[in-house]
């Protein structure tokens, strides 16, 4: 019989298809700066990290223009953006049978944790998750590793080699193997194969039902 696993998932781009009302509520904090993006697929490389690092990182914001472009963002986030989302094809499905399975769940999010918990009770999947662990509203516990260390501490998870976590980005691959555990990437997210692959994931998944197979085989 395998022994019990505890499973983090990512949230964007891994649970969630995010992607629409994240990169209005972005170009909102952009716009105010007077940068302005021609294509939206441009910001698919900020989803992963924490709003902070990629205001900074990729549009060279700093001091109070990265604080406001973070207020303007959850300004319409919080109110809008949040709602703009659709879970991927067969993650319910893929939640129960791992749940079935006896396993352990939980979420490791840069999201800050106020909005992600609000995501998963409004799509009704928190019942789900046995941890829920996101970053803090000041950009702090945003780093991977610190969120997947927690999620271990909080599901009383010791054993690495039981861990896996489960995320589309390089952040998530990066993150697992800092901390000694497991990696699947998933394709179908904001990440590609070649990303993950090059980031050293163990395993890759093409979908929903491909995670189901990894983790109760």
């Amino acid at each position: 019989m395998n022994k019990i696993k505890c499973v983090l998932f990512d949230l964007d781009g891994t649970l969630f298809d995010t992607s629409e009302g994240i990169k209005m509520s972005y170009i909102h904090g952009l716009n105010h700066f007077g940068i302005y993006v021609n294509d939206a697929s441009e910001l698919d490389k900020v989803i992963g990290p924490s709003l902070y690092d990629s205001y900074h990182e990729f549009f060279g914001l700093n001091g109070e223009d990265l604080m406001e472009a973070v207020r303007l963002y959850r300004e319409i986030y919080s109110s809008d953006g949040i709602n703009m989302l659709r879970i991927y094809d067969g993650i319910e499905d893929m939640l129960t049978e791992i749940k079935r399975s006896g396993n352990k769940i939980g979420l490791a999010t840069t999201k800050p944790l106020v909005m992600a918990r609000k995501i998963l009770e409004t799509s009704g999947l928190i019942k789900y998750f046995d941890v829920v662990c996101g970053s803090n509203l000041d950009g702090s516990m945003s780093d991977k590793c610190d969120l997947i260390n927690k999620c271990m501490e909080k599901s009383g998870f010791d054993d690495r080699d039981r861990v896996y976590m489960v995320g589309d980005r390089f952040y998530d691959i990066a993150g697992a193997k800092k901390v000694g555990v497991h990696s699947i990437g998933v394709t179908y997210g904001f990440g590609s194969r070649e990303e993950l692959e090059k980031e050293g994931a163990e395993f890759i998944a093409d979908s929903a039902f491909d995670i189901t197979r990894m983790i109760t085989s």
